[in-house]
């Protein structure tokens, strides 16, 4: 075959591209790409949204308080940060196998942990040295490496909506169902069982799902994306732009998630209630993580992903007051519609700039930085609700951080690529 495509930024490609090791270019491996979006998944489902559920007067809110279980939630984060840069460049090197395995491990043991923690020391030690790390390698993280692995220019943003569109389905499945078998059982047994279903579910897929010879595509990326020095990249004035707004968004995103729960129940919403409510924007997001690589692939990306932001924004200000039942809903579809857009995103403007054999390092580079910020996003939330004795403040803020963020990012958009 000698025909030629264009790839994401202009390039001629050839298409016969080789990936997993063929000489053709079959079409997208979904035999691996589905069970490891199934791990994303029931991963951020029990570990990231169940904490809003935990963090409630009728879970471990009852127990611990809520600076406490904000500070846990916040140091997981913390760490996972930290991990993402070794966990990128391991992932460079061998592949997401024995990472997507050894996070499902993880995770199970932290909250069994957890389910028997009755001193602070305990809940922090289960957070942050057993679900941090579980979390930096179930995520998506490891699945936006894998795409760029194994699939080419011209399918990674279908898969990139897959990954996105069946994680979204965690809020979706994971929300009220936490918040139901807490209700059943309580929340230390259910921390438990939640942490057999991830550790089935991870475990089936390294062992089963994700091949274990590691190979990659053909991508046809350019040599200096994939010479790049870590120097280089820190000076390239698109990269810091980009990455000082994924810093504001993820520091307001970790804030709102964590909390948002709690602070509508603090207003007189039944916590079923709300996260009745959380699951359908957890639902309106399906269509955004599907459309949006898409449609980056006709618009600029980072133009669509600062028009998410700018609805993010909005469902932010609902939160300010939220006594009405129209704020609690406006804010839960108004995040929904735009929330769902902004990590595929993400993974869409980083690939057509960075991609090449070190992506897994610039990626997890770049989430250090972002999850060093945003671990902090929960905990001063925490604290300046427990100090005001409300949420109308932090909310305010964070509304005018998400503003802040759209902004930056068309101005990313603009630059041109580093020559340095």
């Amino acid at each position: 075959m000698k025909r030629r495509i264009r790839g994401a930024e202009g390039l001629d490609l050839r298409s016969s591209v080789r990936i997993m090791g063929s000489d053709e270019s079959p079409g997208i491996r979904w035999v691996s790409i589905l069970p490891l979006s199934v791990t994303a998944m029931a991963a951020f489902g029990i570990l990231f949204y169940g904490f809003s559920v935990y963090l409630t007067d009728e879970a471990a809110g009852s127990e611990f308080s809520t600076t406490l279980l904000s500070f846990a939630y916040s140091g997981a984060a913390l760490v996972g940060a930290l991990l993402a840069m070794p966990v990128g460049r391991y992932a460079d090197r061998h592949g997401v196998r024995s990472i997507v395995g050894l996070g499902s491990v993880l995770g199970f043991f932290g909250l069994a942990g957890f389910g028997a923690a009755h001193q602070s020391w305990q809940v922090l030690a289960a957070w942050w040295l057993l679900i941090g790390p579980a979390g930096a390698m179930t995520f998506y993280e490891p699945g936006f490496v894998a795409i760029n692995q194994w699939c080419t220019p011209q399918q990674r943003p279908k898969a990139i909506a897959a990954l996105t569109v069946i994680g979204g389905l965690a809020g979706v499945l994971f929300i009220p169902g936490t918040e139901r078998l807490v209700s059943l059982v309580g929340w230390r047994q259910s921390t438990v069982i939640l942490g057999l279903v991830l550790l089935a579910t991870g475990g089936s897929t390294a062992l089963v799902a994700i091949p274990k010879k590691f190979s990659r595509a053909e991508s046809g990326d350019t040599p200096s994306s994939r010479t790049r020095s870590f120097r280089s990249l820190v000076r390239d004035r698109r990269f810091r732009l980009y990455t000082l707004a994924l810093m504001l968004s993820f520091f307001a995103a970790q804030a709102v998630l964590s909390h948002r729960v709690a602070r509508f129940s603090e207003v007189g919403f039944t916590v079923a209630e709300v996260g009745l409510w959380a699951a359908v924007a957890s639902a309106l997001s399906l269509p955004g993580r599907w459309l949006a690589p898409i449609a980056a692939t006709r618009i600029r990306a980072t133009t669509v992903q600062a028009a998410t932001v700018a609805i993010v924004a909005v469902a932010t200000m609902f939160m300010v007051d939220g006594r009405d039942s129209w704020q609690m809903i406006g804010h839960f579809v108004f995040f929904g519609l735009g929330f769902g857009a902004l990590l595929p995103l993400r993974a869409m403007v980083m690939a057509d700039w960075y991609s090449g054999s070190d992506y897994g390092r610039i990626m997890g580079a770049q989430w250090t930085a972002v999850g060093l910020v945003g671990a902090t996003g929960p905990v001063i939330v925490g604290v300046v609700r427990d100090q005001t004795g409300g949420y109308g403040l932090p909310m305010t803020v964070l509304a005018a951080t998400y503003v802040l963020v759209a902004f930056l990012i068309l101005l990313a958009g603009t630059e041109r690529p580093s020559t340095i």
